[in-house]
């Protein structure tokens, strides 16, 4: 004999044998009890949760010699053909494969005829939101309708598609998922009737991994059943590809702790195992998803399925709320892109490098810089500043202090900050005399402050020659704002990959029309000098400047900035610095008429 599934042997017969769906069978058993049948049903529910099988058993109920009755008996001669397939009452279409009108119409035409042996003439439709529009219509009157004999049942996983016509003439049973505990719990008496040893943690998983449809965990089991003598948790993880809890508890605690190197290691190891790039990233999604819940709810039980809640409660310092919510956001966005990744590990890649980075221009990223500090400072850990290089000149600029920062170490990015060039003439005087040391040391202030006072009180050079140093980055402010913009424009314009890439640079300088943003990967600056990627973000720059601005993506530490034009100063012939002693002699009234008038003294003498 034939080897049959599981799923197929362990097919209920009757409402009690169906697992979950209380507030279904109650219904129709009460319906069945009081004789209120109505001529047409609709089921509509994720797949592998019971429909077919409720419309089987609901068919004995009304055909069963001792019926119409909620208990079918499954002995006489018509529970029995119906079990085998072989009534004559009970039609099983599938819609996918016939989905005409004219296929509709055989049933119309059929439909008027009596039943056969039963007492009812039932037709089970499966998948109707499958049949055409033209087939829909066909049906309609005859749903509306049907003689007294007919009964149709509707079944469907995409009742969104069916139309409302058709829904209005039926009633309708919304089949729920399966819970875990009661798929858990009926694997394991399917095991125990099949002769599958099976470790309950192994069932447990199965039932997590079957994601509510119980057969698809009777699939599993089949499937785990064959390849061991025992099912082991290992054993389902082998099967399914499963990632597994101690590699996500150590890429995740890579991903906390900011190391990329190590969560790219990570990741390396899980594929060169034969992991899919779209499991581990799903996956990731729900283990971030427990330490969210833990951070809001520890007694919640059902996280624990993803992890114990010591291995929770080690990563959960590493995160914060928002940070979490950034992470998740990010890993949606990754799994989208894979769709149409040519290249899934690169996607993926990616988006470990934004994960170990606090960086972003949502608020969720924002939010998670700001409590990231709040947490250091909590814990008594100080950021700590140097103080930048000052030439030893008589007017020195005011030094502005900067963090250090280490790579994918700091919750904020960093941002480079143009230092105020020293005035021409105090240049021109510190060559000219002697390094004198300061009367008296300047008191430190605050970052804030210091910033603060770096840009309002540093002195403005009077020449009109611009004096070039090595920190000139041209109109840095302006350059940052535009690279905003324009990474909000390409987000909005769902250019992902693209915004994926960009999201890794800063802004290095900004004049001469020249925008350049600096990577410290050479490949992704490499990227982002390609004509695809370049000529992108220029006409987004072009559409924010209203002028044409050249994207040049540089690498750190080797970029080199643009050279700043110089103005030349302008000497006044000593004909114009006669007309302007002459005009200063005059008095203030006529002096503001020569001045409006555009007038010029050739002569003031004593009459």
């Amino acid at each position: 004999m034939a080897y049959v599934a599981l799923y197929r042997q362990w097919r209920p017969q009757d409402f009690d044998a169906l697992v979950g769906q209380k507030a279904v069978k109650t219904t129709l058993k009460n319906a069945l009890a009081s004789g209120k049948i109505a001529h047409a049903y609709l089921f509509s529910g994720p797949r592998g949760t019971g429909k077919t099988s409720m419309a089987r058993i609901l068919a004995k109920a009304l055909n069963c010699e001792q019926g119409p009755t909620a208990e079918p008996c499954g002995q006489c001669g018509n529970c029995q053909r119906i079990v085998q397939g072989t009534s004559l009452d009970v039609i099983e279409i599938d819609a996918a494969s016939n989905t005409s009108v004219d296929n509709i119409r055989d049933l119309r035409e059929q439909v008027a005829f009596t039943p056969a042996e039963s007492r009812y003439k039932v037709y089970i439709i499966d998948e109707v939101h499958m049949l055409s529009t033209g087939a829909f219509n066909a049906l309609l009157k005859t749903l509306e309708e049907p003689p007294a004999h007919a009964v149709f049942i509707l079944a469907t996983t995409d009742p969104q598609k069916v139309p409302a016509t058709i829904q209005s003439r039926c009633q309708r049973f919304e089949f729920r998922r399966v819970t875990v505990d009661e798929i858990a719990e009926h694997l394991a008496m399917v095991a125990a009737g099949s002769g599958i040893e099976a470790d309950a943690d192994a069932l447990r998983l199965i039932a997590i991994q079957a994601e509510g449809g119980m057969r698809d965990a009777l699939s599993l089991l089949d499937q785990c059943g064959v390849m061991a003598k025992r099912v082991t948790v290992a054993t389902v993880r082998e099967v399914l590809g499963i990632v597994g809890r101690e590699a996500l508890h150590e890429l995740t605690g890579a991903i906390g702790r900011r190391q990329l190197p190590q969560a790219l290691a990570t990741l390396n190891l899980l594929l060169e195992q034969g992991k899919d790039v779209k499991q581990v990233l799903t996956e990731l999604i729900e283990y971030l998803r427990a330490l969210v819940l833990y951070l809001a709810v520890p007694d919640y039980e059902e996280i624990y399925l993803t992890d114990t809640k010591e291995a929770l409660a080690e990563l959960a310092p590493l995160f914060g709320r928002d940070r979490l919510l950034a992470a998740e956001e990010r890993l949606h966005s990754a799994i989208q892109e894979l769709r149409g990744s040519m290249r899934p590990r690169i996607t993926a890649e990616l988006c470990l490098l934004d994960l170990c980075r606090v960086e972003g221009s949502t608020l969720a990223a924002l939010s998670a810089r700001i409590e990231q500090l709040e947490r250091q400072l909590a814990g008594g850990v100080m950021p700590v500043y140097q103080q930048a290089p000052v030439n030893a000149q008589p007017a020195p600029a005011v030094a502005v202090q900067q963090p250090i920062v280490q790579e994918y170490a700091a919750p904020a990015a960093q941002q480079p900050i143009a230092q105020q060039a020293p005035a021409a003439e105090q240049v021109q005087a510190a060559k000219a005399a002697p390094a004198k040391k300061p009367a008296a040391k300047a008191q430190p202030q605050p970052a804030a402050d210091t910033l603060a006072a770096a840009v309002n009180a540093a002195p403005k050079p009077k020449s009109a020659r611009v004096q070039q140093t090595e920190e000139y980055a041209g109109d840095f402010a302006a350059g940052e704002d535009f690279w905003k913009q324009a990474l909000e424009i390409m987000k909005a314009e769902k250019k992902n990959s693209m915004v994926s890439c960009a999201k890794n640079g800063r802004v290095f300088s900004f004049a001469n029309n020249i925008l350049q943003v600096a990577f410290k990967a050479p490949f992704l600056a490499d990227r982002m000098n390609k004509d695809d990627y370049r000529k992108a973000f220029e006409e987004v720059l072009l559409r924010l400047a209203r002028r044409e601005i050249r994207l040049e993506a540089v690498i750190e530490g080797k970029a080199k900035l643009p050279q700043p034009p110089v103005k030349q100063e302008v000497q006044q012939s000593p004909e114009s610095e006669t007309q302007n002693l002459q005009a200063a002699q005059l008095p203030e009234n006529l002096r503001k008429a020569f001045n409006a008038l555009g007038g010029s003294v050739t002569d003031i003498s004593d009459q």
